[in-house]
């Protein structure tokens, strides 16, 4: 299966965004939270997973699992407004030795390439394009990397591909609709040898589940989601109403007292 490992996305502050926003906050970002800027957007960061905003964009960034539920299940206000500056996409796949097929591995000609191994032990891993290109592919040894073994003789290895810009857009697209087939196997086999883009291509094609085990972040209840959005989004904007009218506190708190009349 091909799954997002990694994904950076922002959106334009529209009317439409602005409501969706709390409810973004509240719902993928399970707690312990904390403050946390990025990229000039101050937010919130749990875990993997960070949702921020400025003044004209808001901002999602997700590593690891919750980037490919982040890229297949996030609530888009308006999908062609969306613009995806970096996602990574990655099938793992077993093998008989991860290192020695690595190693056996050509990238095709006019890419900038590198293949780094370990001296002292096992762990192999090839570049294939340079790192500001749109489009660069990254094998290696996952179990090395990781310690996990597949339950039978052999290694994981994880192939990666990292899409940018516009690469990165269309890929987007591609995962969302659930067809990321396609344009993952054709990068492939434009940037390294037919053999091993052959083993790829069969193991995505028999293969429709992720055989490497990852944690999958379990999801916030209807009543922590509520909880969340008081707490991120309903609190600082009411202590901004009171910067600037003081006296809007009293009133405040009589709504509060007559919502707990009304429950009692």
């Amino acid at each position: 299966m091909i799954r997002a490992d990694y994904i950076v996305l922002t959106y334009p502050r529209t009317e439409a965004a602005e409501a969706l926003y709390p409810t973004i906050v509240g719902y993928w970002l399970p707690e312990p939270y904390h403050k946390f800027s990025l990229y000039g957007f101050r937010g919130f960061r749990s875990g993997k997973i960070f949702v921020g905003e400025k003044e004209d964009r808001f901002l999602l960034q997700a590593t690891g699992s919750i980037a490919h539920e982040v890229a297949t299940r996030f609530q888009l206000p308006v999908d062609h407004e969306i613009s995806v500056a970096r996602v990574d996409a990655q099938h793992t796949m077993v093998v008989g030795d991860a290192d020695r097929l690595i190693n056996t591995c050509e990238p095709k000609p006019g890419y900038q390439s590198t293949r780094w191994m370990r001296l002292d032990d096992r762990g192999t891993t090839l570049y294939v394009g340079s790192p500001k290109s749109d489009v660069r592919l990254r094998i290696y040894n996952k179990s090395a990397e990781s310690g996990v073994k597949p339950v039978q003789v052999g290694d994981y290895m994880r192939v990666e591909l990292q899409f940018r810009n516009k690469k990165a857009d269309h890929m987007f697209r591609a995962i969302r609709a659930r067809a990321p087939r396609f344009p993952f196997l054709i990068q492939i086999k434009r940037m390294i040898d037919i053999y091993t883009y052959q083993l790829i291509h069969d193991s995505i094609s028999a293969d429709e589940s992720e055989l490497f085990p990852e944690e999958t972040p379990k999801e916030l209840d209807a009543i922590s989601r509520r909880k969340a959005w008081i707490e991120r989004s309903v609190i600082p904007a009411l202590r901004r109403v009171i910067a600037e009218e003081p006296e809007y506190l009293k009133t405040f708190l009589s709504m509060l007292d007559s919502l707990e009349e009304s429950v009692v």
